[in-house]
C-alpha cells in the first residue's frame, strides 16, 4: 500500500470530516529508516541526473514533493539520494564490488526542492543485492547543513519492502508504485513529509 492509498483509507474512514471550522487532519510524517553502510564519502555531487551519457540500462524518472504535515510546501531543502547501481553494487570502499563499477553512472545526487517544494531525479532502477533483497533507494532531507530526515524508498512493482520496514504502516508510507513511461523508462513519485 502507497501513501495516496493510506490517505484515500483514511479519508474514507472519515477522519479528514468536512465539519465546518474543523482543520483538516495532517498527513501522516515520512518514516526514518536507517543509513546503512554505504552512505558516500567526500563531496556531494551537484547533479540530479545520475547517468552520464546514454543509458546503460532501466531508466528511472524520480520525482517528489516535500511538505510540512498541514500540507503546505518545503521549497529549498535539498533532497540526498544515494543507491545501488542496476548490479547491485554501491559506490563505496565497504562494497566489494568496486572494480565492476558502472564508469557513467555517478550513485549519489542531490536536488533542491523548488518554490512548488517538488525536486525530480533522472536515475537507474536499483539492482537487488544478497543483503537486501528489496530494491531500494536511500535519501536524507537537508535544510542547510541540518539534517531533517534519513529514510528510503521502496518500490511496489519489485516487491516493496519485502518485510524489511519498520512497520506495515511505513512500509506504506515508503513504498512507490512504478508508471511506465512512453520511451521505455519508468516514472516514480514520492511525497516526503516532514
Amino acid at each position: 500500500m502507497n501513501r495516496r492509498k493510506v490517505l484515500q483509507s483514511v479519508v474514507s474512514a472519515g477522519v479528514l470530516a468536512s465539519v465546518p471550522g474543523a482543520a483538516a487532519e495532517e498527513r501522516p510524517k515520512t518514516p526514518s529508516d536507517f543509513t546503512g553502510p554505504f552512505y558516500p564519502r567526500g563531496p556531494r555531487i551537484g547533479a540530479s541526473d545520475l547517468i552520464v551519457g546514454e543509458p546503460e540500462a532501466d531508466v528511472l524518472h524520480l520525482r517528489g514533493l516535500v511538505l510540512a504535515p498541514d500540507g503546505s510546501p518545503r521549497p529549498g531543502v535539498l533532497v540526498d539520494i544515494w543507491q545501488a547501481d542496476p548490479n547491485g553494487r554501491y559506490k563505496h570502499p565497504r562494497d566489494s564490488g568496486q572494480d565492476s563499477l558502472m564508469e557513467r553512472f555517478l550513485y549519489w545526487g542531490e536536488a533542491t526542492a523548488d518554490a512548488a517544494a517538488r525536486f525530480q531525479f533522472r536515475t537507474y532502477v536499483p539492482g537487488r543485492y544478497a543483503a537486501r533483497p528489496a530494491q531500494h533507494i536511500h535519501y536524507k532531507v537537508w535544510a542547510g547543513d541540518r539534517e531533517l530526515l534519513t529514510s528510503q524508498i521502496y518500490f511496489e512493482e519489485l516487491g516493496g519492502t519485502r518485510g524489511l520496514a519498520r512497520s506495515d504502516a511505513a512500509a506504506a508510507l515508503q513504498t512507490v508504485t512504478l508508471e511506465s513511461g512512453g520511451d521505455g523508462s519508468v516514472t516514480a513519485e514520492i511525497e516526503i513529509v516532514i
